[in-house]
Parts: structure tokens; C-alpha cells; sequence
């Protein structure tokens, strides 16, 4: 899923036109607007009677995703229906570039949806003012499901008490690797055990004998030539999901425990600077700018321009399909080797008149059982925790079929259940600035023009003020 933008990141422009628009416009639009706003306090009550209701109701639902992510939401959305027959869903299928600004004006426009997907940087603004359900209280008062059903990183939360958001699902990353282009540099494949985890050093030096030009030369040999290569060792994005995964494995953080900005500090800015040096020291990694001609990590190794891609799971929903020779390692280690948990948050909105409906369909789609294609497919990993420890539900969605490589369970699943930490989207107070300002100090650093750390300690002072801190959640 998420797919996370550029897949999760590439629009930059709505990270400060659409906090604009928070102020401007959000505050003429509440919840209260066009929809009659439900009570929270009744939220969820009555969870029994939901289902027995035959009262016809339609549900608006937007999402964004690939090709392949959008027909497995409409069948999975199908099925819903099929289980309650008078609960219509209208999904409606929103770009990831731009998602952010239609979403603004739906809401705007007082044709806010029931519940959604939305990118951590706007839930957090939009839950400041009040737009969401607490989710917690929803799950309190199920009859199904308690919290310690879920995996423990998966919430969004503003306190202890409210949660504005679910994982749409369990996202975690790991190094993809094409076996065929492996097999014919005759190169030993990544491992998968997070305690067998190559050194950084190591992976460079592989990535290296995997980078050719185009007379066949890697980046090993003399006489390579940098400027006219042909397939890339590595390939990675920019966005704040995977900089930040390789910062947490280098014992880094981007806002400190007492609230300071710590992309300055050594540790972290160490861990962008080797992302850097892919690209501009060992010549094995595209630039950002290269990658725009790529249309996204999965096409890369299936097209053999990459041999290697440090992404997140969510493309094995593309790989599979594909039927690419791929396989999953573990991410190589620095100080560490942790898996980062992350995902788009799935809401409902307070403006609901169908709360209750709304919080049927949320629960459908994060228990694997009711939407398994969103899960063995490959797009999503589950966010309740038996579905990774019951070897007979493992079975129906993370064996024997092309999503789940060999290498899955050791890198990922297991990896997250046992190891997760969770992404700054989770946490970090007053997020949409946050990433937006660090991330547009970033250019100069994959261009090669400044140090991460000179980056960092000038940007340092003009983030800093917009450091509010931590929401009270163990990272």
C-alpha cells in the first residue's frame, strides 16, 4: 500500500500547499459542514446491531495504488458488500500524486468520504482539528477485536487514549533482488536472516559487481565508465520512508527524545551520506532525477535496469504478478539491522453519518481472513498479530505463491513482528512540516554539492522551531 507517495513521495508540492490549505480552509469546512457530525461518544456502541441492519447504506471510500493495488481494493470491497449485502461501497481510486490535494477539496467542498487512506503528513494536521474517529474507542467497544490483537507499532496516535488512525497494514522494507542478474554476475544472493546481515561495506562492494556500463564493465573494474551506465547495482528513493529506515539502522533519529532535530547529529546524518556516496562516490545507484524515468523500484528490477532495490514490501504485489526471479533479503546492517514498520494510516471521518458501517468495512479489510487477495498477492502484511504466528493462517496468505519469495519470512515477517520499530510518521509531532522542511534540504545532498551533515546543521535552525516533539508512543 503505501505506497506509501512518489509511489509514496514524488508530489513534494502539497506537503506546504496542502498545509496551507489546513488553514485556510479547514477551519470553514469542519466536520460539521454538509454531513450531520455523529456523536464519538456513540460511536462503535452497539457493534452487533451493524451487522443485522438492513437499512441500505453506501459507503464513499478512497485509495490510492497501483494498477494492480486498485483491482484487489475493488474485489476486495466486492466481497465486503457480498458478506453485508445492503452495505455499498463506492471506492474511488485517487492517484498517489494527488491524493493529498483532492482530499483537501473533497472536504472542503463538504463531500468529505466515510473512511480512507490518508498519508501521515495530513492525518496529523486534520486529527489536530478534530476530523477523525477515535479508533480506539471503536476497537473498545467491539465485540470481536481488542487491541492486543493488532501489532503494537500499527496506531496513529495523538495520546495513550485516542488513535486517529490504523496501519492501513503491516509495511516494512527489505533489499529485492533480481536472482537472474545475480546468478550471472555469479554473485551470492543477500541473506535473509537479520543476524546474517551483510555490513554496509559488503553490500557496496556487491552492488559495485553488479553495476555494469554499457561495454560490460562493473564499477570494480578499470576503465568503467560512470557516465554511461546500463544497469544499476542499487536502486532507492528519496522520500522519507526508506532515508529514514537506513537512519534507524544506523542508531539514528530524526526527532530526538528532547525534542531535537536529530538528522544533524552524526549518526544519522552518517546514514544519509552513505546513501549519498551510492550515488555519487561508488556510482552504483541512480540519482533521483534518473529515477524519474522509472516508472517505480519494481519495474526496475523487473526490467533489469536495478539488480537490487531497498524498498518496501508492497511491491511484491508487482513483482508477483509479473512473475519476476526475485527474491527478499534482509537490509544491510550498519550498527544495526531493524526492520522499520510503515503505512499510510486508514481513518474514518467524524463527518460520517455511517460510523458504524464504516468501522465494518475498516475491520473487513485489516483481517486477512475476509480480503486474503489483498495479502497473498503481496500488497499488504497483516497488522493482527496471529497472522503471523499461527502457521495455518501463515499459510494462506505468506506461502506457495509467487508474492512470497523464499526469502519473505526471514527478512519480513518475522523480521517486523519480532524486531519493528516504527517510522516518524507515527510520532513526530507536527509531521507535515517536519518532513516537508528536512526533505527539501535534501536535493543538494543527492546531488552531490553538500555533505548530509553540512545539509543538516543549515537546515538545523530553520526546522528546529517547528520541532514540537514526540507524541507519547515508545519508538
Amino acid at each position: 500500500m503505501k505506497r506509501k507517495g512518489t509511489e509514496r513521495g514524488k508530489a513534494r508540492f502539497w506537503l506546504l500547499t496542502g498545509i496551507l490549505l489546513a488553514g485556510t480552509l479547514l477551519a470553514g469546512c469542519s466536520s460539521s459542514g454538509g454531513n450531520k457530525e455523529a456523536d464519538p461518544a456513540k460511536t462503535g456502541s452497539d457493534q452487533g446491531t451493524a451487522e443485522q441492519s438492513q437499512e441500505p447504506v453506501t459507503l464513499k471510500f478512497t485509495f490510492w495504488g497501483s494498477p494492480q493495488e486498485k483491482a484487489a481494493i475493488e474485489k476486495a470491497t466486492q466481497a465486503f458488500t457480498d458478506k453485508y449485502p445492503n452495505i455499498k461501497v463506492d471506492a474511488i481510486h485517487i492517484p498517489e500524486a494527488d491524493y493529498d490535494a483532492k482530499i483537501t477539496a473533497m472536504v472542503a467542498g463538504n463531500e468529505a468520504p466515510d473512511l480512507g487512506y490518508m498519508h501521515g503528513e495530513l492525518a496529523d494536521p486534520w486529527q489536530k482539528d478534530g476530523k477523525f474517529v477515535n479508533m480506539f474507542e471503536l476497537l473498545d467497544n467491539d465485540k470481536e477485536l481488542k487491541r492486543s490483537d493488532f501489532l503494537d507499532y500499527i496506531w496513529f496516535k495523538s495520546s495513550e487514549d485516542f488513535a486517529y488512525g490504523i496501519s492501513t497494514a503491516g509495511e516494512t522494507f527489505g533489499l529485492f533482488y533480481n536472482k537472474d542478474l545475480f546468478d550471472a554476475a555469479k554473485v551470492e544472493y543477500p541473506p535473509a536472516k537479520p543476524e546474517q546481515a551483510w555490513s554496509w561495506d559488503q553490500f557496496v562492494e556487491v552492488a559495485k559487481k553488479l553495476t555494469l556500463d554499457k561495454n560490460g564493465k562493473n564499477a570494480s573494474d578499470p576503465g568503467f565508465d560512470p557516465n554511461n551506465i546500463k544497469q544499476y547495482g542499487v536502486s532507492f528513493e528519496t522520500w522519507h520512508g526508506p532515508v529514514h529506515a537506513t537512519v534507524i539502522n544506523n542508531e539514528g533519529e530524526w526527532v530526538t527524545k528532547d525534542g531535537k532535530f536529530g538528522f544533524s547529529q552524526l549518526e544519522a546524518a552518517e546514514a544519509i551520506q552513505r546513501l549519498a556516496d551510492l550515488i555519487n562516490v561508488h556510482h552504483v545507484a541512480p540519482s533521483p532525477v534518473q529515477m524519474k524515468s522509472i516508472p517505480s523500484q519494481a519495474v526496475a528490477l523487473q526490467s533489469k535496469l536495478a539488480a537490487m532495490s531497498m524498498h518496501g514490501q508492497w511491491i511484491n504485489l508487482d513483482l508477483g504478478a509479473a512473475k519476476v526471479n526475485y527474491d527478499i533479503g534482509v537490509l544491510p546492517k550498519m550498527k544495526r539491522s531493524v526492520p522499520m514498520g510503515i503505512s499510510g494510516a486508514s481513518v474514518i471521518y467524524k463527518s460520517s453519518k455511517h460510523q458504524k458501517e464504516a468501522w465494518l468495512l475498516t475491520k473487513f479489510l485489516e483481517n486477512p481472513e475476509g480480503a486474503i487477495d489483498l495479502y497473498k498477492g503481496g500488497l499488504w502484511m497483516p497488522t493482527m498479530t496471529k497472522w503471523y504466528t499461527d502457521p495455518a493462517l501463515v499459510a494462506k496468505w505468506a506461502e506457495n505463491n509467487p508474492a512470497h519469495p523464499s526469502g519473505f519470512k526471514d527478512a519480513m515477517m518475522n523480521n517486523l513482528l519480532k524486531n519493528g520499530v516504527p517510522n516518524g510518521s507515527y510520532y513526530i509531532k507536527n509531521f507535515s512540516k517536519v518532513n516537508a522542511i528536512t526533505f527539501s534540504g535534501m536535493d543538494e545532498v543527492w546531488l552531490g554539492r553538500k555533505t548530509a551533515l553540512e545539509a543538516m546543521k543549515e537546515l538545523e535552525p530553520k526546522i528546529q522551531p517547528e520541532i514540537k516533539g514526540r507524541y507519547d508512543v515508545t519508538p
